[in-house]
């Protein structure tokens, strides 16, 4: 694959308002970000501009990136009737006079009515003149998108934001609508891009990272990973905004030239060489392009996710159901993870069972547990929120002693944002080792989760959801230790490619990125193996250590 210019369409710099003191927010920040990910050229947008005075802190953000000639303004607009903002007609020429090709609008918190016909002399001057033009999803519902699209069909328009779970909504719109595109940002669909460019769509579909909330390199590599032609990798990566803007580009290509082997690999699209153990996955039965619910996934099936993890260099999943969990069919979720470990390499995977403790007695789960974990790949636990109890409830006592005799480990979704939860199992049984998932979700819950680890040495740290915070896995490694914390990807429900450029892109030494992709995970098996208790008796694990798991050359 040759090199790339990645070019941002999305970021935004300034301080937001109750936001967590580690959360980045300033332009050096932004521009340290670009230079380690190897991101050449980025729209930049101010907080500020929303919050405060449009027009000044339009100007004050052309001023603060003018010393940076690969960074480029994006003002935000609004209508001109109180006086506060320029008629559409001013606008154009001070945005001319500026070197200005993008705007934002932000109607909800700005307080003003996109469908409303007062609008309508800025949007028919942003049409007019070829603006992109941004919009957050939360800003606008998607019912207000399709009336946009469809009254000013030559604005083109740019949309963020979007949640994977709106995935019904917008690719209809997308597939009709060429003036629409998107970035992947929260839109983070298990092999969208793939499906996306089969079905078209590769000119409507933008590189934007919304830096500098997110992780700059967890969404370049959904992009070098994409399994589509490498004319098609180019427009996304930075062919479709130069476009948009007209021709304003990079003026060079920006490659970090001190990364390390395991960011390399990543920026080449080439399958990673180091142990990669994916914590936390789901899975469907096969042939299945969706959970239920608003969930798609495409091709979310046990062959689907193994093909999707040879190509990223994923050596092996701890599977749970997507149905026993999220749909608490608990029988059918372990029929369905049994039949996945069926289908799959034999060292390639593991399972995690689930149980329903609010209908089934303490003696029904007891026998339930004998009988699952008979099945030596079995290894892990998958408690769930929709069963309606806490984990510390009494319905889970049963669960949590068979572990705590075998050694093994379950992986939480916290319920409690303290995660008090966690301090009765913790304490009570040493032997099971809880696993809290989507601690890097936040700052709030990177605290949170860093208290316990440092308070209890069964307490793990998993760091999979769609936030792929800035900086929040050096934070989480730095607060609770390199030997605490586990890459999982949350697949199909979300693509795990950003979840693992989230890590990879990181600012860990090389020796704690192993860690945290595969080598703790590695070790804790190892452990649940070699586990004395007698129900561990004679079960052939050997398939799951670290020298077989995921065979393949190193």
């Amino acid at each position: 694959m040759n090199p790339l210019i990645y070019f941002d369409a999305f970021t935004h710099i300034g301080p937001k308002a109750n936001v967590h003191g580690a959360q980045p927010w300033s332009l050096d920040q932004l521009v340290v970000e670009m230079r380690h990910c190897s991101i050449s050229g980025a729209l930049v947008s101010s907080i500020s501009s929303v919050h405060y005075d449009p027009m000044l802190e339009n100007r004050r953000l052309s001023g603060q990136l003018s010393k940076h000639d690969f960074l480029f303004p994006i003002w935000n607009a609004m209508p001109h009737w109180t006086g506060e903002f320029p008629p559409p007609e001013e606008l154009a020429g001070l945005m001319e006079q500026a070197g200005v090709r993008a705007v934002t609008l932000y109607p909800k918190t700005n307080g003003w009515g996109i469908q409303s016909k007062t609008s309508q002399p800025l949007l028919e001057a942003l049409e007019r003149s070829q603006t992109l033009t941004i919009l957050s999803l939360p800003e606008i519902d998607v019912s207000g998108v399709e009336n946009l699209l469809e009254n000013h069909p030559g604005l083109p328009l740019l949309l963020t934001g979007i949640s994977w779970g709106c995935q019904r909504q917008i690719i209809p719109l997308l597939l009709r609508h060429q003036n629409l595109h998107i970035i992947f940002d929260h839109f983070q669909i298990n092999r969208g891009v793939e499906w996306l460019v089969e079905k078209g769509c590769e000119n409507q579909l933008l590189f934007g990272s919304n830096a500098t909330d997110m992780s700059m390199g967890a969404h370049r590599a959904y992009i070098d990973y994409a399994d589509i032609p490498d004319s098609a990798r180019a427009k996304i990566a930075s062919g479709n905004l130069i476009r948009l803007l007209k021709g304003i580009k990079p003026p060079r290509e920006m490659i970090n030239r001190d990364e390390d082997e395991i960011m390399t690999e990543a920026r080449q699209g080439k399958p990673l060489s180091a142990l990669v153990l994916d914590f936390h996955a789901h899975i469907l039965d096969e042939g299945l392009n969706g959970g239920g619910g608003s969930y798609t996934m495409f091709n979310g099936g046990p062959s689907g996710v193994h093909q999707l993890a040879k190509r990223l260099g994923i050596d092996g999943i701890g599977l749970m159901s997507w149905n026993g969990t999220v749909h608490v069919q608990a029988d059918e979720g372990n029929a369905c993870v049994r039949a996945a470990l069926d289908a799959l390499p034999a060292d390639f995977s593991w399972g995690l069972a689930t149980f329903d403790v609010a209908r089934e007695s303490r003696k029904e789960i007891e026998q339930k547990l004998q009988t699952i974990f008979k099945d030596p790949r079995f290894l892990g636990i998958k408690p769930y929120r929709t069963y309606g109890k806490f984990y510390d409830d009494p319905a889970y006592d049963a669960v949590w002693e068979f572990g705590n005799q075998r050694g093994l480990y379950a992986l939480f979704h916290p319920q409690r944002a303290d995660l008090g939860e966690f301090d009765k199992p913790c304490s009570r049984y040493p032997n099971l080792t809880f696993v809290a998932a989507h601690c890097g979700g936040s700052y709030q819950a990177a605290d949170a989760a860093i208290a316990k680890a440092r308070q209890y040495p069964n307490f793990m740290i998993e760091i999979t959801l769609t936030p792929v915070c800035m900086g929040i896995i050096d934070y989480l490694v730095q607060g609770a230790g390199a030997d605490r914390v586990f890459f999982g990807s949350d697949q199909p429900m979300r693509d795990p490619r950003q979840q693992l450029g989230w890590v990879v892109y990181s600012r860990l030494s090389v020796e704690d990125k192993k860690k945290v992709l595969g080598l703790n995970a590695q070790a804790l098996l190892e452990r649940i193996k070699s586990s004395p208790a007698p129900a561990m008796a004679g079960r052939d694990c050997s398939t799951l250590d670290g020298d077989t798991l995921g065979a393949r050359t190193k």
